[in-house]
């Protein structure tokens, strides 16, 4: 790994860029951001992080698939070295990888063949990230690196395992990492993990996850899973399950 510090933009650069979204179509759509980037605010390093580039390349937005968002996920993940969580709820970091780093791969997975206000959303949605949800589900790189974290606290010694459940469908995803009721208590991700790996009725159809977590949502709230056994844990995710499948059959 050839690794160099990360660089981010100033606020007045991430300002500039969104205001001029329209005024620079032509460079989402098929151009890109070199010149604009010898500007000052472009370059600011942070000597703590570390970032190869090369791996960086090797993103594929062409297919919106789970695979490709696992794949992508992990490479993001490997190539920024000593991100924080703290860090990574800049967006001034993101807004600079999408815009020079990662702009082939924001532009291949969201931009595609946008054109005029379609073009402008997609760009406002995937290449900026303001706020928490922002950040955490809709930037284009940002996304990535949350998926991966989350999976390293769900399951440390096998994070890439846990990444492929929570991104099997849509709805886990919603349910572990867009939920911070949940992904902030990081006891109830690892048995939710556990639960889904162990139990693969949980995750066998749309139907049986969303009624496994109804019964979840109406009494976990109500544990203090960080003051509990791993094994009170599952046994509580066990039984939110059997009552589910109990619910589904009735």
């Amino acid at each position: 790994m050839t690794a160099s510090p990360l660089k981010y933009v100033a606020q007045s650069v991430v300002d500039s860029l969104r205001d001029n979204i329209t005024t620079n179509r032509d460079r989402y759509s098929h151009g890109d951001f070199l010149v604009l980037s010898e500007e000052n605010g472009w370059e600011i390093t942070s000597d703590k992080v570390r970032i190869d580039i090369e791996a960086l390349q090797c993103l594929d937005g062409t297919a919106a698939t789970a695979e490709a968002d696992i794949e992508n996920s992990l490479i993001v993940y490997k190539a920024i070295e000593g991100m924080t969580p703290a860090l990574a709820r800049e967006e001034r970091v993101w807004v600079r990888l999408c815009h020079i780093e990662c702009l082939h791969y924001a532009r291949a997975r969201w931009v595609k063949k946008s054109e005029g206000e379609d073009l402008d959303k997609a760009v406002k949605d995937h290449f900026f990230a303001q706020g928490r949800t922002g950040i955490r589900d809709d930037n284009a790189i940002s996304r990535l690196w949350w998926n991966m974290h989350i999976a390293t606290i769900a399951e440390p010694n096998a994070p890439e395992a846990a990444l492929r459940l929570i991104l099997k469908t849509a709805d886990i995803r919603q349910a572990i990492v867009e939920r911070p009721n949940t992904a902030s208590r990081e006891p109830l991700v690892r048995a939710l993990v556990r639960a889904m790996h162990f139990n693969p009725w949980i995750t066998s159809t749309e139907d049986s996850f969303r009624e496994f977590m109804k019964e979840m949502n109406r009494d976990a709230g109500g544990i203090l899973f960080e003051a509990i056994s791993d094994s009170d844990a599952d046994a509580a995710l066990e039984q939110y399950a059997e009552n589910a499948k109990r619910r589904l059959i009735s």
